[in-house]
């Protein structure tokens, strides 16, 4: 299945950077991303997200959003495990179940300095407006790390924006995901 504006030219510059991974194309649902942005889904692929209602863009935004920092990343309820491939470009891996809802396991306080911690705000400053102790935002921050599988910051930023746990600043949450038919402003 070719993304948008994708076509066969993609589909060979997807296979030729995959050289050697076939059987797993073959079987396990797979997205190649390239440097620009553009995309293409194997056949596992498109019926995985069509079976979630996902739209392939929202996922490959979430997936370029990330910097190809990362090795993981949650969108929706979707598990991803992303590979950086040496001619360029990302293999993303689409696996499901995805963990437990994060939300489901966060403290009402611990939410709070995730939303802090996305904002921008620095450990000093949360304690500040939270009137508590540094050391305290620190301790919130570990087991925010710890709930949510994170190795820092960023990656704490990325699974809470990816998971609706909260927005960047000056950016309305939708009640309900976009649909595919629907284009972003």
């Amino acid at each position: 299945m070719a993304g948008t504006a994708q076509g066969t030219e993609m589909a060979m510059k997807a296979r030729k950077a995959l050289a050697g991974l076939d059987s797993m194309l073959d079987t396990e649902p797979a997205l190649f991303v390239d440097q620009d942005g553009r995309h293409w889904c194997n056949r596992q692929a498109g019926i995985f997200l069509d079976e979630r209602d996902v739209p392939v863009e929202g996922l490959v935004e979430c997936i370029r959003s990330a910097g190809g920092c990362l090795q993981e990343v949650l969108y929706r309820d979707i598990r991803t495990e992303i590979i950086n491939l040496a001619g360029g470009g990302l293999l993303v891996l689409l696996k499901n179940p995805a963990p437990a809802a994060p939300e489901l396991t966060l403290t009402q306080r611990e939410k709070q300095v995730l939303v802090m911690l996305v904002k921008g705000l620095t450990n000093k400053e949360i304690a500040r407006d939270l009137k508590v102790s540094p050391g305290t935002v620190n301790s919130h921050l570990d087991n925010i790390y710890r709930k949510l599988g994170c190795s820092g910051r960023l990656h704490a930023c990325l699974v809470a924006l990816t998971n609706g746990l909260a927005v960047l600043p000056g950016r309305q949450v939708a009640a309900h995901p976009p649909s595919r038919g629907r284009q972003r402003p």
